[in-house]
């Protein structure tokens, strides 16, 4: 049986199990949908109702993407994402994905579901033909659905950037000493999660299948991704992604 990776495919998190993946030299397939269409299938497989989930054939499906981390750490050939002994990746790691994600996409929702064409852009390149048929055609529902399931509106956008401006501090202090990665000189499971979830506002151009063609950015958020890119933290971002 293949290991099948159920995802929405332009997720941040599911970003982050896939290249998790393909570091460790796991072969697998990509079972992309639609968000809300990725319901049935999730819970088809035995998982919980977000992506990502691993659905491996050889035990219980993997439903976070941090397990997934670990269980390519366990699976794969790679050296291990989570250094044995090493306390502050994992902590790393966790604030990332508990903070950091949640943040950057409500911010990137906030300035792309208000614009139609990015929005069926981005909608329109992943998962089944059926669902970017019905999603297209009920796009405004779908904008509405996640704008309140997520709590997208100008006061979160305003939290969410002080959340990220407050992590981005808080890696560049990390990289003030020299070093090229948070661990120090390679990349561990801090610095996977921090490039994944920080991709939305900082647009490398190795997530770019995932992104509105560069035409179809709002320039706000152009400005934004921008400002991010010029810092070390967004730096790291797209060394990360350079050498990936």
């Amino acid at each position: 049986m293949s290991i099948r990776l159920i995802t929405i495919a332009f997720s941040h998190y599911c970003e982050k199990a896939r290249w998790a993946l393909d570091r460790a030299g796991i072969a697998y397939v990509e079972d992309a949908h639609l968000p809300l269409f990725s319901y049935l299938p999730l819970v088809r497989a035995g998982a919980k109702r977000t992506a990502p989930a691993l659905v491996t054939g050889d035990g219980p499906v993997v439903v976070d993407s941090t397990d997934i981390l670990h269980w390519c750490d366990g699976k794969g050939d790679a050296e291990p994402l989570f250094p044995p002994g090493d306390a502050a990746v994992a902590e790393l790691e966790d604030d990332f994905d508990r903070r950091l994600g949640p943040a950057t996409r409500r911010l990137a929702y906030f300035h792309l579901l208000g614009d139609r064409r990015a929005t069926l852009d981005v909608m329109g390149k992943h998962g089944p033909a059926w669902e970017r048929v019905v999603g297209k055609a009920a796009w405004r529902l779908a904008v509405i659905a996640i704008r309140r399931g997520l709590r997208v509106d100008a006061a979160g956008a305003e939290r969410s950037r002080t959340v990220i401006d407050q992590t981005f501090a808080v890696v560049g202090e990390r990289l003030a000493d020299g070093r090229r990665y948070l661990g120090g000189d390679r990349l561990t499971a801090a610095d996977l999660t921090f490039a994944s979830l920080a991709a939305p506002i900082v647009l490398p151009p190795g997530y770019a299948d995932y992104l509105p063609r560069p035409d179809l950015v709002p320039p706000a958020f152009q400005a934004i991704a921008d400002h991010y890119r010029r810092t070390p933290a967004g730096e790291l971002v797209l060394r990360a992604y350079d050498e990936r």
